[in-house]
């Protein structure tokens, strides 16, 4: 079952930050430039938190993994998250390959 999830992220260091976001664009899609929207099975959330663990700083960093319910199936008329005003979404993939 697909779950929806915000990932945000402040990042104290460059070379972390660069990564951090790469990795955020591999899992989601961009709603500001450290918010993405991630649309995970169990098993990618599970990727996604180890791969952030492995590759913060715990002293100085800080990323959050924010659950906001599940992702109703494609026939709904209603999406799982809408955003309104300036925005550049890239658009939504359907596979992710990690």
């Amino acid at each position: 079952m697909l779950r929806a999830y915000l990932l945000s992220y402040d990042i104290s260091d460059s070379k972390r930050l660069r990564a951090m976001h790469k990795l955020a664009k591999a899992f989601g899609r961009p709603l500001q430039y450290s918010v993405f929207a991630c649309t995970l099975r169990r098993e990618d959330r599970v990727r996604l938190a180890a791969r952030v663990q492995a590759l913060i700083d715990t002293k100085q960093d800080r990323v959050i993994i924010l659950d906001i319910g599940t992702v109703p199936d494609r026939e709904s008329w209603i999406p799982p998250m809408e955003t309104f005003g300036r925005q550049q979404i890239a658009p939504e993939r359907s596979a992710v390959i990690v």
